[in-house]
């Protein structure tokens, strides 16, 4: 993977990456509101099939400014991406996976473009229905 990216607008440099996985750090919005991106990928074995799976996550923590938006808030906002799949002849294709996060993305967002866009994001992470 490239060392330094730039996603919406915010330009990550890399910070380390080793066999524990990589971090990514960006000061795009000054160093009070620094934001990072963390990639690792684990081996492990399902408890109930004993299948052999690799854990790849992303997890793209964002510090914000508190609701008075003065003070950087202590506790960024986090979205974490955990992708659990299985290996060897269970290995999920790549669209397959791309369907699942789609999925999830399709139930979050809300743009004019998508028209089966379901728009649950306050309801999900604001409101905590279910």
């Amino acid at each position: 993977m490239t060392s330094d990216i730039t996603v919406k607008g915010k330009a990550y440099a890399l910070v380390y990456s080793d066999k524990a996985g990589s971090l990514r750090r960006s000061t795009t919005d000054g160093a009070t509101l620094p934001h990072t991106i963390r990639i690792a990928h684990t081996d492990a074995v399902d408890s109930a099939t004993k299948i052999a799976t690799r854990r790849s996550l992303l997890r793209v923590d964002m510090t914000h400014l508190d609701t008075g938006g003065v003070n950087p808030s202590p506790l960024p906002v986090s979205v974490q991406v955990v992708v659990v799949k299985g290996k060897g002849s269970y290995s999920p294709s790549s669209t397959a996976i791309l369907l699942a996060l789609d999925s999830a993305i399709q139930f979050l967002s809300t743009t004019a473009a998508d028209g089966s866009a379901l728009g649950l994001r306050s309801t999900y992470s604001v409101n905590e229905e279910q």
